[in-house]
């Protein structure tokens, strides 16, 4: 009976905040408004994990060993390539230094990299963590948690643009709705959450 009661507080927790700690990463549940997120991201020195603009809900990833069929993935929708297209004038409009932009393989993580930022890399360990096998998502949630950990963030701020939960399996935290900016300061050898900014809280700044 304790036990049911005890993950039931953490699902609850989730659920209220949508963070836990898990994995080592202390994650504090003092979150930030988007306005005071925007004004700290103008100094430099965050971590941004976005997730991919909006879809197209009809389109599936029916092909996920060569990454760069389009064809066969579920990309960004037009309202999405317009979405993210926002976001990006939004923070260059509020000069928000951007440095490293890394993102998943998959089409509409580029898309979207591409589009808000422009120039990025890819890192094949950001590919969608719920497309795989427990094994494989566990691995994928820690190496996602083990680089931004190991981030050099400076005078700049480092942007990942992935998935839902490759971030929910590395550091417990469920970024929505799609679009969003999940944004982490490093202290010593911890990841602070700090909040997140939805798509249409840019502009309201």
């Amino acid at each position: 009976m304790e036990k049911i009661i005890v993950y039931s507080l953490k699902i609850l927790i989730i659920l209220l905040f949508g963070i836990s700690s898990i994995q080592g990463a202390v994650v504090y549940p003092e979150v930030l408004p988007a306005s005071e997120l925007i004004k700290s991201l103008q100094t430099g020195g965050y971590i941004m994990y976005m997730r991919h603009g909006a879809t197209d809900q009809t389109q599936r990833d029916n092909n996920q060993s060569d990454f760069t069929d389009c064809n066969n993935q579920r990309n960004l929708s037009a309202a999405g390539r317009d979405q993210v297209k926002l976001i990006g004038h939004a923070i260059r409009a509020h000069d928000i230094p951007i440095g490293d932009v890394l993102s998943s393989p998959y089409c509409r993580c580029k898309d979207t990299a591409q589009l808000a930022f422009g120039e990025f890399q890819i890192n094949s360990d950001l590919q969608f963590s719920i497309s795989k096998n427990e094994q494989e998502a566990e691995w994928l949630g820690k190496r996602l948690y083990t680089m931004m950990k190991n981030t050099d963030v400076r005078s700049t701020n480092v942007v990942f643009v992935g998935h839902t939960a490759n971030l929910k399996d590395g550091l417990g935290i469920w970024p929505k709705p799609e679009g969003v900016t999940v944004v982490f300061q490093k202290k010593e050898d911890k990841l602070i959450y700090k909040g997140m900014i939805k798509p249409d809280e840019w502009s309201k700044h």
